[in-house]
């Protein structure tokens, strides 16, 4: 590893690393769920924070486990499924955020640090020697691509209809 990524020497710093980032993501959240002055803004940014909270509990299930086991044991499907029903985004969703220069940039925010952390996870997976560390680091990116495909999809829907509201279309 280079010297950027050395302070990864363990499953367990990788683990730390993760859950902190979740932690951060949640906080944004739920500053941008107070904040939000559209109802569709605050239940898309409560459901962020719940997917937030529920990767840190898989997080700190996996981590228990390597305390336990000595080895990375990646979660089951069945404990990944994410419980929660997606905020239903359609064109009044978009019409709401479209009033709203604050919940539109939360969701450029977002989208921001999802970017940032699917990267962050990518290079690292790039620069581990350790097989299970680099396990994880994939598992943790493949994740966060998630995350961050949801919300690019949000946001092109959101830039299409502002788009079309303003008779702008770039050629």
């Amino acid at each position: 590893m280079s010297d950027r990524s050395s302070e990864f020497n363990s499953i367990q710093d990788v683990l730390k690393r993760a859950m902190l980032l979740e932690m951060n993501g949640k906080e944004f959240f739920r500053m941008a769920a107070r904040t939000a002055s559209s109802d569709v803004a605050k239940e898309l940014f409560e459901h962020m924070v719940k997917e937030e909270e529920h990767h840190l509990h898989i997080l700190e299930i996996t981590f228990k486990r390597h305390l336990d086991e000595g080895k990375v044991i990646l979660p089951a499907e069945a404990e990944l499924a994410f419980g929660f029903k997606d905020p239903i985004i359609d064109k009044s969703f978009l019409i709401e955020l479209k009033n709203s220069q604050f919940d539109s940039s939360a969701i450029s925010i977002a989208l921001t640090l999802e970017e940032r952390a699917f990267k962050f996870y990518q290079k690292a997976e790039a620069e581990a020697s350790d097989p299970e560390i680099k396990k994880l680091f994939t598992w943790l990116a493949d994740w966060e691509l998630e995350h961050h495909q949801k919300l690019m999809d949000l946001e092109a829907d959101y830039r299409e209809e502002v788009w079309n509201d303003s008779s702008f279309w770039p050629m």
